[in-house]
C-alpha cells in the first residue's frame, strides 16, 4: 500500500443487485495504485456480505459498517476520514466506472495542479443494464452552477486537501454532492469536465434519484444561500422560478419534464 496514491470511496445501502458490478468495475482499473474504501450504511439485504466477500479477496479493499442507518453526508465524511491519499475517487454502489476512469482523472489532475475537482459523462442505465441515454456535462461552470450540479457526482475525483478546506459534505438531504460544488466554486476552486464518458449511471426506482420533489426543495435551499456568494444572472433567476413552479405538478409530469431538458440529447 506503499505507493497507493488514490482512494475510492463508496458508500453502500440496500443495492444487493448491482453493488457487485460496482466493486468489479474499480477492481478491474487499469491504474491498480489505490485503496477501496466501504462503509456500508446498516443495509438489510445482504450488500454487506457480498462486500465482505470482496473484501477477503482483495487487499486493496477495506470495508466498515455503520452502527446505525446514518445518511449518505455522514457516510461520505466518514469514507474521507479514513482516506490515506491525496485523491478522493467517489464511486456509488449501483453505478459502473469505465474501465479507465481512475487513470484519465488522475493524469488530468496531477498535471493540472490549479484543478480541485474533475469529472466526466454518463450513459444512462435502468435496473435492467438497458442504455436509456447518453448525458453530457458542460465545462462552462459558471453558467450552470446556480442552475444544477455541474458535475456529476460518482464520476468524480478531488485533491483531498481542497475537499478539507471547503468544510466537508453539509448534512443535507439529496444534494449533498450539490451543496459541495457551490462551496468549492465560492471558494475560487476549479472544477474540470472532461468530455469523456467515464461511468454507467444507474436510474432505478426507490433510490434517491426517484425522491424529484425533496430533491427540487432542497437544490432551492442550496441555490438561495449561494445567492449571497454569487450574483445570479437572469437566466439563473428564472430558472430558480421554474424549479419552484415544477412543484406544484405531480412527480410523474416532474420527471418527464427531466427526461425532455435534461436528457435531449437521448441516443
Amino acid at each position: 500500500m506503499n505507493h497507493t496514491k488514490i482512494s475510492v470511496i463508496m458508500p453502500v445501502y440496500n443495492t444487493k443487485q448491482w453493488v457487485w458490478e460496482a466493486i468489479e468495475s474499480i477492481l478491474n482499473q487499469t491504474f491498480k495504485e489505490f485503496e477501496f474504501i466501504i462503509v456500508d450504511d446498516c443495509s438489510t439485504d445482504g450488500s454487506y456480505e457480498i462486500c465482505k466477500e470482496y473484501a477477503k479477496k482483495d487487499k486493496r479493499i477495506r470495508l466498515y459498517r455503520n452502527e446505525k442507518n446514518s445518511w449518505v453526508a455522514f457516510t461520505k465524511n466518514k469514507l474521507i476520514e479514513l482516506s490515506s491519499t491525496a485523491y478522493i475517487a467517489s464511486q456509488d454502489s449501483d453505478d459502473i466506472s469505465f474501465l479507465n476512469r481512475l487513470e484519465l482523472e488522475y493524469e488530468f489532475l496531477e498535471n493540472h495542479k490549479d484543478y480541485a475537482v474533475v469529472s466526466g459523462n454518463n450513459v444512462i442505465i435502468n435496473e435492467e443494464w438497458k442504455k436509456i441515454w447518453h448525458r453530457k456535462y458542460s465545462d462552462n461552470i459558471k453558467n450552470i452552477i446556480l442552475k444544477k450540479s455541474p458535475v456529476s457526482h460518482p464520476t468524480t475525483m478531488i485533491r483531498k486537501s481542497d475537499f478539507l478546506a471547503v468544510w466537508w459534505y453539509t448534512k443535507v438531504k439529496y444534494v449533498e454532492d450539490y451543496d459541495l460544488w457551490i462551496k468549492f466554486y465560492t471558494n475560487w476552486y476549479n472544477i474540470k469536465n472532461l468530455d469523456k464518458y467515464l461511468l454507467y449511471y444507474r436510474i432505478r426506482k426507490g433510490a434517491q434519484k426517484w425522491h424529484v420533489k425533496e430533491t427540487i426543495k432542497w437544490t432551492l435551499d442550496c441555490q438561495k444561500r449561494a445567492y449571497n456568494k454569487i450574483k445570479p444572472s437572469i437566466s439563473d433567476r428564472i430558472y430558480h422560478t421554474c424549479l419552484h413552479c415544477l412543484l406544484l405538478l405531480p412527480k410523474s409530469i416532474i420527471l418527464k419534464i427531466f427526461n425532455i431538458i435534461e436528457f435531449s440529447n437521448k441516443k
